[in-house]
């Protein structure tokens, strides 16, 4: 893997983490992995092997996805979630985006890094 990939992966892991308030040992001992080696992964120092990922995404209650979801992609992805919301919207009355809105404040905060 290329090293900004491996980093990307790591800042990820590593994000989750610090969301799940768990210490890289704690996180190490729940994907049966040494501190140690998790460390180097958060740093992208490592390649982790695709059992050990899996691992660390279990341990982390994420979908493996999720450690390969990066910057660039999540921006595109809402921007199409965005477009698809206007489309959706673009031909409804004043009161049906009103109450859309409402809806949406209604949602509790994201929790997503």
């Amino acid at each position: 893997m290329a090293k900004n990939v491996l980093q990307q992966i790591g800042t990820r892991i590593r994000t989750y983490r610090k969301l799940a308030r768990l210490t890289q040992e704690q996180l190490a001992e729940r994907a049966d992995l040494s501190p140690h080696f998790l460390g180097f992964v958060e740093r992208g120092q490592a390649n982790p092997s695709l059992d050990s990922l899996v691992r660390i995404a279990s341990a982390l209650g994420v979908q493996l996805d999720e450690l390969f979801r990066f910057p660039k992609e999540e921006a595109q992805e809402v921007r199409e979630r965005l477009q698809e919301i206007h489309r959706l919207l673009k031909y409804r009355t004043p009161q049906e985006v009103r109450m859309v809105k409402h809806i949406i404040e209604l949602l509790p905060p994201a929790q997503r890094p």
